[in-house]
């Protein structure tokens, strides 16, 4: 494929060279659109193939392959590995508490080794082939978040209540997915972020959280970044070890507040049997009032790029930011609300909901996967300053 080669505006962040380590990447893009009020050219990627995907209450989607990709149907409990070429699917899984079964509903994924997933629940993980063919199980402790793709070890972290101060904990830790022996477990404390200036945390359940810390992901150069800060910031560490780091804003940032439409998912969410249940107050002004955050959806490539899902607009296009270190070096738009994605060498595979339309009795909107090929978004490496 012809690779476009218009050159993007490069945004300079403060502390550039911060993750020595990490190449500087310029992204080649062509035919860019300007994004309202954000200053960003986007480029416009056109998928190269969809298919169909289950509802599911969570946006985790993985790729075992450039052309395998797998979700969840959180309401039957199962997985869906779905092949781009002939649109084939296996499905597999079940709730119980056998072999490669589930007591509670799973929410995260990520790739695995030699082409396989991992699927989280709330206290074990298994990792599948696509054909639904069980390697291998590992209990948690708790739902852990994945921090990285999986190989030997599980990077994460989870929610942890102390019971002293009834305070949530987000612990950061390290399995062995061979033995389940936890390699390093512990806390980052607020305080290392506090240039951030952010309120006091708060988790979905309304409990408080002891730190804002949270959504770490990690890369292969061995630093991390937080993603959950206030305000488009993040938090990035050179080492996990670090004692302090270096608190970053995406460019031209401004506020985002919830569309009409955010709005009335929000009503529905919280006056479902689920919600009331877990009394959860429904709070509609309050929502309309607060920001979005920076994003949706953070994961870093093979590459060891940061690719945000960023809130801004996601109807008709959703964004996806581009970072280097802690530099953003471009963004691309695709079709429809995006709501999960995953990249894998030459490969976008974005997990959206359809716009709802007249083909829609039960008015809700239909899930799929579109495609792209990445290749045609040229990345040039150049050596990082002295």
């Amino acid at each position: 494929m012809k690779k476009s080669r218009v050159a993007a505006t490069r945004h300079s962040l403060s502390a550039v060279n911060m993750v020595a380590s990490m190449a500087s990447v310029g992204l080649v893009m062509g035919a860019c659109d300007s994004t309202a009020g954000t200053n960003v050219d986007a480029f416009p990627l056109i998928p190269i193939a969809s298919s169909p995907a289950p509802l599911a209450r969570s946006g985790a989607i993985a790729l075992a392959t450039e052309d395998t990709a797998c979700v969840l149907d959180t309401y039957e409990v199962q997985i869906h590995c779905i092949y781009r070429d002939d649109q084939q699917t296996q499905v597999f899984g079940n709730r119980g508490q056998g072999p490669g079964e589930f007591r509670y509903t799973p929410q995260h994924m990520a790739r695995g080794p030699a082409g396989t997933v991992g699927v989280i629940g709330m206290t074990k993980m298994a990792v599948f082939e696509p054909s639904g063919r069980l390697i291998t199980e590992v209990s948690l402790p708790e739902r852990v978040s994945p921090a990285a793709v999986i190989d030997s070890i599980l990077m994460g972290e989870y929610l942890e209540m102390n019971r002293a101060t009834g305070i949530l904990d987000r612990r950061h830790l390290a399995i062995d997915v061979r033995t389940g022996e936890i390699l390093s477990e512990g806390v980052y404390p607020g305080s290392m972020a506090a240039e951030a200036d952010c309120p006091p945390p708060v988790a979905p359940s309304g409990r408080r959280l002891s730190t804002d810390l949270g959504g770490a992901l990690r890369f292969a150069s061995g630093s991390m970044v937080f993603t959950t800060l206030c305000r488009g910031q993040m938090f990035f560490l050179a080492h996990p070890d670090d004692e302090s780091g270096v608190v970053v804003q995406r460019p031209f940032y401004a506020p985002e507040y919830p569309s009409p439409k955010d709005v009335e998912r929000y009503l529905e969410r919280c006056r479902s049997p689920a919600a009331t249940f877990f009394q959860m107050p429904c709070e509609s002004e309050r929502f309309r009032s607060t920001p979005e955050r920076y994003g949706v959806h953070y994961w870093v490539d093979d590459q060891d790029r940061l690719w945000v899902l960023t809130n801004r607009d996601r109807e008709e296009f959703s964004y996806l930011d581009i970072y280097a270190a802690t530099e953003l070096v471009g963004s691309v738009r695709v079709r429809h609300r995006a709501v999960g994605f995953d990249v894998l060498r030459s490969r976008l595979a974005v997990l959206v909901e359809r716009p709802v339309g007249p083909d829609d009795p039960d008015g809700y909107p239909d899930r799929g996967i579109d495609w792209y090929d990445i290749s045609a978004v040229e990345l040039e490496f150049q050596a990082p300053p002295n």
